[in-house]
């Protein structure tokens, strides 16, 4: 009949149950009742997973993920990595159009981290994957502060006074908190020199749905020279769109920023 579940549905179903129960060990009873199959057909079924190696009893008629499961898991991409593998193209192209350097973060533990800079062979800005730097002074940090849940957001604001890494620098509470409901208002954020004298940065988030889960952001220049940041608003945002297009399959493995979160900006579910 048009729409009946298959064997292979039924099997992908009682595999999702083990993995989902974890510690708890389901029985084979439990994931019948789950599953809503008979216990033969579920014990059936669970015998051709085993032999897969994609579960494994723990005892009599209790399941666990089985050998060849945890070896897949462990080649998996994590989710960070699966952000800097979708906009790497995208970033890559937009740093050969502008000539400019190019980059994608991330908020962890209230600090910004680079996931992936693009488009600086002459090796300019001191930014890295994995270096992390102050996020209240950089162009992707406030893109990102700028998004935080209001509880995040005035806790991550009762940290400052803020070290003045350049004399643009914005050090206090209340002006960070003004140019941080500017940059959630216009949708982009810009670095002034703030982080680096001569580096002239322009960033905007990167969404899933609703959900900021981080952000990209263009170099204008880093020689202080007189410049417009808002000329590359346009393909800064069409970058985004395009990555965000690419995650919307995946949508379910993130959730959205915070300040204080363990070292992970987004987390599998």
């Amino acid at each position: 009949m048009a729409g009946s579940p298959t064997s292979l549905d039924k099997s992908l179903s009682l595999l999702v149950r083990v993995i989902e129960d974890g510690r708890d060990c389901p029985s084979l009873s439990a994931l019948a009742d789950a599953a809503d199959l008979p216990i033969s057909t579920a014990h059936r079924l669970l015998g051709g997973l085993e032999r897969a190696g994609l579960i494994a009893q723990l005892g009599r008629h209790r399941y666990v993920g089985g050998p060849v499961l945890l070896r897949l898991a462990q080649l998996q991409l994590t989710p960070n990595q699966i952000l800097a593998e979708a906009a790497r193209p995208i970033l890559s192209e937009l740093s050969r159009r502008t000539r400019r350097i190019t980059h994608l973060g991330i908020l962890e533990d209230g600090m910004m981290t680079y996931l992936l800079k693009e488009g600086d062979a002459d090796g300019a800005a001191v930014s890295q994957p994995d270096m992390q730097l102050e996020a209240y002074c950089s162009g992707v940090g406030k893109a990102l502060l700028a998004h935080l849940p209001q509880d995040d957001f005035d806790a991550y604001l009762a940290t400052a006074p803020f070290v003045a890494l350049t004399p643009a620098t914005i050090i206090s509470s209340g002006t960070l908190r003004a140019e941080l409901a500017v940059t959630r208002e216009r949708g982009y954020a810009l670095d002034q020199g703030e982080m680096f004298d001569g580096f002239i940065c322009i960033a905007v988030p990167i969404r899933i749905g609703d959900r900021v889960v981080a952000a990209i952001s263009l170099v204008v220049t880093h020689t202080a020279t007189p410049c417009r940041p808002v000329s590359y608003l346009a393909r800064l945002h069409g970058a985004a769109s395009r990555i965000e297009q690419r995650l919307l399959g995946l949508r379910d493995l993130f959730t959205p920023i915070r300040s204080g979160s363990s070292r992970d900006l987004v987390h599998v579910r």
